[in-house]
Order: structure tokens, then sequence, then C-alpha cells
């Protein structure tokens, strides 16, 4: 450090600190001054100021060297140094800055013609002190009062600022009781609750009572009644205590009103003197801001339970309406399918007729040539190919909406399964191929029409899965069942569903389609049917794999 050599030249102990406060340079008198200490950090806790400053929220416990070295102005100070052999001097620190470093200048001002003046000084002062000892003790009364007023100020607002920023009872109770604590110096200090005849210990500091019911003696139960603070020296803290107290405890009882309700008392202990007088009014306040707070935070916690009981009823208000609406447009589209299927039946009748008079025409070869023998018969084939395609979708569609189905029967649910694969067929042509992996099932107590539109919700997202992949698709359905459960799985190989979406997919109307593609009813009204059979649905998701749903239903459902 060539451009600090020239600290060398000061009679004075110096040494410099670059920007991160580590040190980079000492002067030769500042190596012989502090010779024998191994390092910098255990040298400076050697210094002290004359003062030190107390908080009431905390103790501040670091050096004046670190003090100066923290501020970004320069800073000059007197502080007591004890060396190595605990000899006691004073010096006289000041710093400055010089290019990017702090300058520390350490300058001894324990020699004797320093101490020589400050004799003089005292014994100046000396003289005068008799004209100033009166003044002085006004001044310094005055003085305590107001500390005491400041410390009393700082205790309420810090209460009334937990109090702004939390309606939670035991945040502000903890906050309060710590306060009065500090302040009376207690060892022990807990809220109790009117209960009947009684109170009951619900927050604590210093103790593990929480629950304790504890009684008085009708004559701290009569200045209680009075709202006055009751202060005694006690051998027991309550009446029906076995524990002895030691001697010299004083109990302090402070009672929280609201207007003239009792709702408890603030209990504290302590085995320092105490003085009502010069406490009474702030204990007062804090008493008077605790009710308040009390019979806030109850009502906000009414409203709050309130509040979520609306919730829950609005949830099943709304899941309820979706179900009617479905529950009414299933019935809409039952009415309209039998309406259908009623007037497909009436041609479909005179085509089978007809194809019947056809057939029996064709086995009379003699009145036709052999071209119109063949012609005759491929269309006729073709007819009835026709209608017998017609006549199963026709009944697919009456059994898949069948209204009369609402209670508990018994099903086939591979054969289910397959009705709903035969109404789906028009979603499967591209390029999708369907592999069913059958167990041989026990009939399953459910409500049919029910349970098929779970799976055609299920088997109509697995199609618009595959679609969005942009791949061939692969449809798996497995049915398999337990001592317990009918299990029925059904995956693709689709898109997937993003990892951030997965816990939103039954929510009601919450869809990853494109706007028009859908409504976000299918899966939440799929998992109420299921949640209806007293059974679960679940799934398994990744992004680009595919999904697989799996929907268990008991065995044994009862209605």
């Amino acid at each position: 450090m060539e451009n600090l050599e020239f600290l060398n030249n000061l009679t004075d102990s110096v040494c410099a600190f670059n920007s991160d406060k580590q040190i980079v340079f000492k002067n030769n008198l500042f190596v012989s001054e502090f010779s024998g200490f191994s390092s910098f950090e255990r040298l400076k806790k050697r210094f002290n100021f004359n003062l030190c400053f107390l908080s009431s929220d905390s103790f501040t416990n670091v050096t004046p060297i670190d003090i100066i070295l923290k501020n970004k102005e320069n800073v000059h100070t007197i502080c007591s140094f004890q060396n190595l052999k605990e000899e006691y001097k004073y010096y006289y620190i000041y710093s400055f800055d010089f290019d990017k470093y702090k300058i520390l200048v350490f300058k001894d001002v324990t020699s004797s013609q320093e101490l020589i003046g400050l004799k003089d000084k005292y014994f100046k002062l000396e003289n005068n002190y008799n004209d100033v000892k009166e003044t002085a003790d006004k001044f310094l009364k005055q003085q305590e009062l107001s500390q005491t007023q400041v410390l009393k100020m700082g205790i309420i607002n810090r209460i009334s600022l937990v109090i702004r920023e939390t309606n939670d009872i035991e945040t502000v109770l903890s906050s309060a009781l710590e306060e009065i604590n500090n302040l009376i110096g207690s060892y022990k200090t807990y809220f109790s609750m009117k209960e009947k005849n009684s109170f009951e210990i619900k927050y604590c500091v210093n103790c593990s009572d929480i629950g304790v019911i504890t009684q008085y003696e009708d004559d701290i139960i009569s200045k209680i009644k009075n709202k006055e603070i009751v202060v005694s020296s006690c051998i027991k803290e309550f009446h029906n205590s076995s524990e002895i107290l030691p001697r010299g405890v004083t109990r302090v009882i402070i009672p929280v009103y609201n207007k003239n309700k009792l709702l408890g008392i603030i209990v504290t202990f302590t085995k320092h003197k105490f003085n009502l007088e010069d406490n009474s009014e702030i204990l007062q306040s804090i008493s008077v801001q605790l009710a308040s707070s009390i019979i806030q935070a109850g009502l906000i916690h009414q409203l709050n339970k309130k509040n979520k009981k609306l919730e829950i009823t609005l949830k099943e208000l709304k899941e309820t309406q979706i179900q009617l609406i479905n529950t009414e447009k299933m019935a809409s589209v039952g009415q309209l399918v039998s309406g259908v299927a009623h007037e497909i039946n009436t041609p479909l009748a005179s085509i089978n007729s007809n194809s019947s008079m056809i057939s029996k025409l064709i086995k009379d070869k003699q009145s036709l040539d052999k071209n119109q023998l063949e012609i005759l018969t491929e269309l006729n084939d073709i007819d009835i190919e026709a209608v017998q395609r017609i006549s199963n979708i026709v009944k697919s569609l009456k059994r898949f909406v069948r209204l009369d189905e609402a209670e508990l029967q018994e099903a086939d649910i591979n054969k289910e399964l397959d009705l709903t694969l035969k109404l789906m067929a028009h979603e499967l042509k591209n390029n999708i191929k369907v592999v069913k992996n059958y167990a041989q099932l026990p009939n399953l107590m459910c409500r049919v029409n029910m349970l098929n539109q779970v799976f055609m919700n299920l088997l109509v997202n697995a199609c618009h899965s595959i679609l969005n992949s942009d791949k061939d698709g692969i449809i798996e359905i497995i049915t398999s069942y337990d001592d317990v459960n009918l299990i029925v799985k059904i995956k693709d190989n689709g898109c997937g569903i993003p990892q951030n979406q997965q816990n939103k997919i039954f929510n009601v109307g919450y869809t990853t389609k494109k706007i028009g593609m859908g409504t976000g009813l299918g899966l939440s009204i799929s998992k109420k049917i299921v949640e209806l059979h007293k059974g679960t649905i679940s799934f398994v998701s990744k992004e680009d794999v595919g999904t697989e749903f799996i929907v268990s239903i008991p065995l044994n459902l009862k209605s």
C-alpha cells in the first residue's frame, strides 16, 4: 500500500480499512502500541464507550470501532481501552476518508497533564455543586417522569400497532402480556377468561398453565367486580392452587372489562417492589385496549365463520344447479331420442318390409335375368346391413339415455363400455385405436345411465387429447376388480395435462379445451357421479406422454 506509507509519519496510531471494512494497513505506531493481539477482532473488543444505551426492545452490543466503520460520515469519540495487562487507557478516536480507504486515528489521552486538568475541572464543578444540586434534582425528577411517560407511551403504541396489524387475539394478547411482563419485571404473566364463577387461563408468558381453572377469594372477586387493580402479597397463585409461592412475591390482578361486562383478568407475579400509583394509568390503558381487541376479534371470528358457511353453501348451490341443469338436459335428450327413435322405427319397418319382399323376388329366380338378380342381391345385402346398423344405433341411444334407471340396478360394466364405444364410433375414426383389456367382472349395483355418462366424458376427453397431440392414438380400457371395488382404467397417449393445471381439472367450469369445444362441466359432473356411488376418481398424467383415469366403485353399493 504505497499510497498509505505516509501514515507512518503521523505521531498517533493509525490503521486503514477498505470498502469491505477489512483492515489493509497499520502504521508502525499502531503495530507497536497494540502488539500482542493475534487479530484485529480481538483488539476492537477491548474498546468500550463510557456510556451504553438501553432499549426496551433489545440490547445493542457492538464495539465503538464497528459503529465508526458503519457510519458513512467522519466520526470522533473518546473510548476506554483495556490492554492485555488489564490496564485501562483512554483514546480519542476519529476517522476520515482518504481515497478509497477509511482511516482511523487512535490518540492516547491518558497523560498525566490531562488527568490534572480533569481534576481541576472536578474541583471547580464541586464548588458549584451545592448551588446547582436543587436544580439538578428537579431536572432529574422531571427527566425520570418524562422517560417513564415515554416508556408507557411506547408500550401503548406497540400494543396498538399489533392490534392494527392483526385480528388474531392470540397475537394481541401475547404482545400485551409480554409488555406487562417487562414493565413490572414479572417472572410470570397470564390472561384468564371469565367462565361462570371462575377463570380459565387462555394465554401465558413464561408458564405452561393454559387450560387451568382458577378461583379467587371473595374479597379479591369483589375488587375485580369494582374494576379495581388488585395488588397483594400472596402465598398461592389462586385460591384453589396447591402450590406454595416463595416469600416476597407480589401478585397483580388487572380486570379486563367491556363496558360493564367482565371478559377476563390479567394476572402477573413479580419479586420486585411494585408501585400501583406509578403504573395504574398504563395498566388501565392496556386493559381498555385488550377489551376492545377481544370484542373485535370475537366479532371477526363470527363473521369469518358465517362467511365460510356461506361460501360452502354457495358452492353447494352452484354444484346442485349444474347437476340439475345436466339432469334436465339429459332428460330432454332422452325424450328427444325416444321421439327420434320412434320416428325412425316407422320408415325403418317399411324399408325392412321392402327388403323382405325383394328377398322373396330374389328367391324367385324365374322372373329375373342373371344381371338383375345380381344387382338386386347386392342392393338387398346393403339395405339389410344399413337397416341393422340404424337399428343398433337406435337401441344404443335408447339404452344410453334410459330415464327409468335412476335407481340402483345390476349392470355388466364391460357391456356398458362397449355401448358407449358404439355411440362414439365417429370420434374414434381419426387414427385412434381402442385396446380393450376386460376382465371377467361381476355385475355391479349402480345407476347405469350415470356411469355411462362418466365413461363417455372420459373417452371423449381421451379422443380430444389424442387429436391435440398430432399422432396416431391409442386408448386402452382396462377393467378389473378386487374384494372391495370394481375398477375401470381409461388410458390414452395424448397430449397430457400440464402440471400447473392438474389440481384444477375437477373444478366446475374449468377446461383446457378451446372456446366452443368444452364447458368445463364434464369432469366435475363425472366426479360427482362417482362420489354419488361412494367411489373415487383419480388420474395420472404427464405432458406429451398421456393420461390415465382410474374410476373405482364399491361392489357392495347400497342405496
